[in-house]
């Protein structure tokens, strides 16, 4: 990385990486008023790949030098080209400079579900700086809108292969989402049982380990529902005991057959010790 002055016509701004909706123009014209007076502002970001360079953050102050008709700008130069360029455009200005709006937030996640829709919500998430549940919330979405293609499997944060099915269901409440202003979806937990509004499985971190712990977490309190331990591929015998208790756990006490599925219950289970060396 090195910091100089570059000449405007050699930076690219229609290649795609402006994550906004829109620029703010009484924003740019305030940061001209402020250049003209002498205002030192930060360098923007650009990706350079040899042949062009990609702007990724600093459109605001890109547009205020333009508007005064300047030749050059400072710009912190990266290499990269025009998807590490985007990468960065995602996440910009999440705790500085011009605040981001909710559709600001929302247009981000949507292009980086254009752009990997075979990433995880989780890393798609700190990707954009933004909750795992918007995300989560836009996939389905776009793929009902048939925007995107549905993933039978997506690539964690530790380059691995999950089943896209277990980012599929909420685990919020019904708390309103910090992002964009919507109700969180009530359904399911994270693996499509009952959630308790523990938050989305896989987040936050999304680290392997993680995800594992949450997984555990979620069959312990009986948020999982026994189809999808399958796809838990580390599911181990207790997994699968303590998915099965907590089902029998719901079985109503005034139900007449009861005594029954107990017996039934008991001699499977005797059944299976004979197996047992």
């Amino acid at each position: 990385m090195e910091i100089k002055d570059l000449k405007l016509e050699f930076i690219d701004i229609y290649g795609g990486s402006q994550a906004r909706i829109e620029t703010n123009d009484e924003a740019i014209g305030s940061y001209a008023d402020a250049m003209q007076e002498g205002a030192q502002f930060p360098p923007i970001t650009v990706y350079y790949d040899g042949t062009k360079y990609w702007l990724a953050d600093g459109f605001h102050r890109f547009l205020a030098a333009q508007r005064n008709q300047f030749e050059t700008i400072t710009a912190e130069v990266h290499a990269g080209a025009r998807t590490e360029a985007l990468q960065h455009a995602l996440g910009a200005n999440a705790t500085n400079g011009i605040y981001r709006s909710s559709a600001d937030k929302r247009n981000a996640v949507e292009i980086a579900l254009e752009e990997w829709p075979n990433m995880s919500n989780s890393v798609l998430a700190d990707m954009c700086k933004v909750s795992h549940d918007l995300v989560r919330r836009c996939r389905l979405e776009m793929e009902k809108l048939n925007r995107i293609e549905s993933q039978k499997v997506v690539t964690g944060k530790d380059g691995k292969q999950y089943p896209a099915g277990i980012e599929r269901q909420a685990r919020g409440d019904n708390r309103q989402s910090k992002d964009d202003g919507s109700s969180n979806s009530s359904g399911g937990g994270g693996f499509g049982g009952g959630g308790k509004g523990k938050g989305e499985f896989g987040a936050p971190g999304g680290s392997n380990a993680e995800i594992e712990a949450d997984a555990r977490k979620m069959i312990r309190e009986g948020e999982i529902k026994h189809s999808e331990l399958d796809k838990l591929v580390s599911a181990t015998a207790l997994d699968y005991a303590d998915t099965a208790i907590n089902v029998l756990d719901r079985m109503k006490q005034e139900d007449p057959r009861r005594k029954e599925a107990i017996t039934r219950i008991e001699r499977w289970l005797e059944k299976q010790k004979t197996t047992l060396v």
